[in-house]
């Protein structure tokens, strides 16, 4: 019974060295909410910032003092064991990878990220301190107060912010033509009621890069009322709703 007892052992063991000893002593599969927040890393090219909010990612490469943007691309995501599965929903360089599915292996190592050999993200932000971390889709307006809401704001055409705890990326795409429209984004912050922007990228008009716009924000059953002036100028009162929420609901 001993000899049985001290096998059973001796095989656990084995199986568990064999098991983790891919991964190495400071690194590990990771779990779903270990990867949301923001990750990113400097190259020649510039910055690039990659989020994960909810089940949504949204990568962005820019170069903030050339004023530069570079490359947007995004879509949803999932955990299957240590195997990242992304599929693209817009891709600003090449239209041709939209629908297209990504499989990767995640590994996080000392505080990084990696999902290529020579890729390796540096943690940014794991989701705080922001109030605003997800993934919201513009659903309408709001004139004197009452907001009306869009007839189809989710499908083919949308427009998307997705946040972390400290780095925003804001998209506007259409799914059924696969077409990339506009981007911008930065880092923000949240506090008493205000929503401050610090513009990094934005496609519309490179002068917005470097500004800092200061938002009220609200919660209005559960949709996010967001208030103030524009970059380029002129008033914007919006709503926004989590992207889950609208994925309850059938397409129209």
């Amino acid at each position: 019974m001993k000899t049985l007892v001290a096998y059973l052992v001796l095989a656990a063991t084995i199986f568990l060295l064999i098991g983790f000893a891919p991964f190495g002593p400071q690194t590990k599969r990771p779990a779903a909410d270990a990867l949301n927040g923001a990750w990113g890393y400097t190259d020649p090219s510039g910055t690039t910032v990659l989020i994960f909010a909810d089940n949504v990612f949204s990568v962005a490469s820019y170069d903030v003092p050339g004023k530069k943007f570079n490359r947007s691309y995004g879509g949803v995501w999932h955990l299957e064991g240590d195997k990242l599965m992304r599929k693209i929903e817009w891709d600003s360089a090449d239209s041709t990878r939209v629908g297209t599915e990504l499989t990767e292996t995640a590994r996080i190592a000392d505080g990084k990220l990696q999902l290529q050999p020579a890729e390796k993200w540096e943690r940014l932000d794991n989701g705080g301190p922001g109030e605003l971390a997800g993934a919201w889709i513009i659903t309408g307006n709001y004139n004197n107060d009452k907001v009306s809401k869009r007839a189809s704001p989710f499908f083919p055409r949308r427009t998307m912010k997705v946040l972390s705890g400290k780095y925003f990326h804001w998209i506007a795409y259409n799914l059924a033509t696969r077409q990339f429209l506009n981007a911008g984004g930065g880092e923000y912050t949240t506090a008493n009621g205000k929503y401050t922007e610090s513009i990094g990228f934005f496609t519309k008009t490179a002068g917005s890069i470097g500004k800092s716009l200061v938002f009220d924000y609200s919660f209005v059953n559960g949709d996010w009322r967001h208030k103030g002036e524009k970059s380029t100028g002129g008033p914007l009162d919006e709503c926004w709703t989590r992207r889950a929420e609208l994925e309850k609901q059938p397409v129209k």
